[in-house]
C-alpha cells in the first residue's frame, strides 16, 4: 500500500510518499516522532510505484538531506491535499483519504 504524508507544521510544506503492508503501524510510528504529521491518502501501490513518485516529487520539489521528505511550493502542496494519491496515479480508482489537517 502507498501512502501521502503531510506536514504543515514546520511552515515549509514537508511531504512523503512511502511504501507499506502495516499502514497501522507506520502511522503509529509517524506519531511518535512527528506529531503533527498526517497520513493524507492512501491507495494499492508496489515499490516502484513509490519510487514513480519520489522521481516525480524530485522535479517538483527538494529533498531534506538524509530523510525521505521533500519541501514542495504552496500551490503544490495544495495540490497533493486536495488529490492525494490521485496527483501521482489520477488512473487509479481506489484512493482514500484518511486524516485532514485541523
Amino acid at each position: 500500500m502507498l501512502y501521502l504524508m503531510m506536514d504543515q507544521k514546520k511552515k515549509c510544506n514537508l511531504v512523503k510518499v512511502g511504501e507499506s503492508r502495516q499502514l497501522n503501524n507506520r502511522r503509529s510510528n509517524y506519531k511518535s516522532h512527528n506529531p503533527f504529521a498526517i497520513m493524507r491518502s492512501t491507495c494499492a501501490g508496489t515499490e516502484n510505484e513509490e519510487y514513480k513518485c519520489h522521481c516525480i516529487l524530485y522535479k517538483i520539489g527538494q529533498r531534506v538531506p538524509g530523510t525521505e521528505w521533500f519541501i514542495v511550493s504552496d500551490a503544490v502542496f495544495e495540490m497533493l491535499y486536495q488529490q492525494g494519491m490521485g496527483y501521482f496515479f489520477p488512473e487509479k480508482k481506489n484512493i482514500y483519504f484518511n486524516e485532514i489537517f485541523k
